[in-house]
């Protein structure tokens, strides 16, 4: 490019500004695009404070609820730990995929005017699980070892029927 050569530099320029121009366009889109894929998170908020709360009653089974067994918690200090474990869980609006032989804890919020709320979590495999409440009309999915609960009260199991697990 002799003839008109500032005019070749003028444009090699502008093509590489160009370039540089879309290059930030699309890492902004995709930078974007990052951030609104992000799993929205979500804590249990439960409607009734920790002092309504008159005893709380575990279920756990494995596979087929005939299995069935029952703890009741009515220690305050319990009561207190195991609502505070759920109130500071973060829980994810995606489901496990649900799978036969699951191993199913229950907890019933017994409250002192006489309602009961419900959380149901089933486990579908290693930090894998749902957390659903009828009562507070959700289902979540988290990775929280929540089935641990039942080992980390240590109360005595007795057997009970289906008819009076959590539904």
């Amino acid at each position: 490019c002799l003839v008109g050569s500032e005019m070749c530099i003028r444009d090699s320029k502008e093509v590489i500004c160009m370039r540089k121009y879309i290059a930030l366009v699309l890492a902004l889109i995709l930078m974007l695009g990052l951030v609104g894929c992000k799993e929205k998170t979500v804590n249990i908020d439960f409607p009734f404070e920790v002092g309504d709360v008159e005893t709380i009653e575990l279920y756990r089974y494995a596979g087929a609820p005939v299995s069935a067994e029952k703890k009741v918690i009515d220690a305050e200090e319990t009561i207190k730990d195991l609502y505070d474990r759920f109130e500071g869980l973060t829980l994810k609006l995606k489901e496990a995929e649900e799978t036969t032989g699951a191993k199913i804890t229950s907890f019933r919020f017994n409250l002192s005017d006489g309602t009961t709320y419900e959380l149901i979590y089933g486990c579908y495999g290693v930090k894998t699980g749902n957390l659903k409440s009828s009562t507070g009309n959700f289902e979540y999915f988290t990775s929280a070892d929540i089935g641990s609960y039942w080992n980390d009260i240590d109360l005595e199991a007795v057997s009970v029927e289906e008819s009076e697990l959590p539904k």
